[in-house]
């Protein structure tokens, strides 16, 4: 797994949140996120070895890597300088209220010299790899085509890419034609320039085949509750993945979830229909955990029954 922008997450509840009030979290829990991040993590609690590479900077990228070894999550760290600390971000959580409202840091800009370390610790492990997950936006001083190089070092080793990006990295990175990709339908938008139409499906539709024009072999589009549309190029096929219904405590994270349970499915030698119908049972256990990234393997093996990937004309 390759990620620019880790974060502390401080993940707050309250009872209810009164805006331009004084609000007092009765629960306070602070762990180390970012997509990148919670891929590697969700992948090794359902039993896969994976190696994190990532930028850390400063005491808040201490902590993640400490709290990362403790998970048994291995990784290689670039250590950029101690004024480019790792950003923190804090979700919100109310109890009468499912949504969760994100505040997001930005992370700090990064050199040429630590783009280039952060290139060459990827590159390096490429060859060894049995597929390489890139996931999350870039900090300034990233080149858009960052992803699109390592696709191509992994193409040359014979090994399949997940790409979850939007944007300018992914149009790069569909140039370079990734195994697959797996953007929300406003991400596609925005990345290809279509518009929507406020219908899930048919918006579903158009992402899923213009990611397959641009250059991905597979597209994952999710619509939100009613699931996702997954599409392949080379015979067409195109089938609906629904999501069970759970009692969400918080969803942030559920994308990189769906991923690492895709990837750890798709190892095992299952199809991607089937590969996907498993990591999106991971995502809806994600929503069941207060902090993000988080699954339980029991939750996931409860959600599959009557999961199918339904095939569409």
């Amino acid at each position: 797994m390759v990620g620019a922008t880790p974060t502390v997450q401080r993940t707050l509840r309250f009872a209810r949140l009164t805006p331009g009030a004084v609000n007092r979290a009765r629960e306070t829990l602070v762990t180390a996120s970012g997509k990148a991040v919670n891929v590697a993590r969700v992948y090794a609690t359902l039993g896969g070895d994976s190696l994190l590479v990532q930028f850390l900077g400063g005491d808040t990228g201490r902590f993640v890597a400490r709290a990362l070894e403790s998970e048994g999550v291995a990784q290689e760290n670039v250590w950029v300088r101690e004024e480019a600390a790792t950003r923190t971000c804090t979700t919100l959580l109310t109890d009468d209220d499912s949504a969760a409202t994100e505040l997001v840091e930005e992370a700090r800009p990064v050199t040429p010299e630590e783009v280039a370390a952060l290139a060459e610790a990827a590159l390096r492990h490429i060859p060894d790899a049995r597929a390489l997950c890139l996931s999350g936006s870039f900090p300034r001083g990233v080149p858009d085509n960052f992803y699109a190089e390592l696709i191509q070092a992994a193409q040359a080793a014979g090994i399949p890419t997940l790409v979850d990006a939007q944007r300018a990295p992914l149009r790069a990175a569909l140039a370079a034609r990734p195994f697959l990709v797996k953007p929300n339908r406003e991400e596609a938008a925005a990345t290809l320039g279509f518009s929507l139409s406020g219908d899930a499906e048919r918006d579903a539709r158009a992402a899923v085949g213009a990611l397959l024009a641009a250059g991905a072999e597979w597209a994952l589009v999710s619509m939100g509750a009613p699931g996702s549309l997954l599409g392949e190029k080379r015979n067409g096929g195109l089938w609906h993945i629904a999501s069970p219904r759970v009692e969400v405590v918080n969803p942030i994270g559920s994308g990189d979830s769906l991923a690492a349970g895709l990837l750890h499915a798709l190892l095992r030698g299952s199809p991607v229909p089937e590969a996907a119908v498993y990591g999106t049972a991971c995502a809806a256990a994600n929503c069941l955990s207060p902090t993000s990234g988080v699954v339980r393997p029991a939750d996931v093996a409860a959600l599959l029954p009557g999961l199918s990937p339904r095939p569409l004309s």
